[in-house]
């Protein structure tokens, strides 16, 4: 599967891709079969799709960041620092003791 089909679903049986060409002009029309989707930047700037035509566009442009895959991993990050950091502390605690 592709990241479009991932994210924007699969496409339309009477589906045309339109080559926008970046056309400042151009107006998305809502599909009402069409389940909204919120896509994200990898800078955290969020756009809301009601077309599988816009969906695919915006994909196609780099809108295909998922933040919560990237907090998730996050979180993880975090919490190996804190238990590598605890057995960082417990190990010099013990050599603390043993000179004293």
């Amino acid at each position: 599967m592709t990241v479009i089909t991932n994210i924007c679903g699969e496409p339309p049986k009477d589906f045309i891709k339109i080559d926008i060409a970046s056309d400042p002009n151009f107006v998305f029309v809502n599909d009402s079969d069409f389940n909204v989707k919120q896509l994200f930047d990898s800078e955290g700037n969020t756009v809301f799709v009601n077309s599988y035509n816009e969906c695919q566009h915006y994909v196609s442009g780099g809108w295909d960041f998922t933040p919560a895959k990237n907090a998730e991993l996050a979180m993880q990050d975090s919490l190996l620092y804190v238990v590598v950091v605890l057995l960082v502390l417990t190990f010099f605690k013990k050599k603390i003791r043993s000179y004293i």
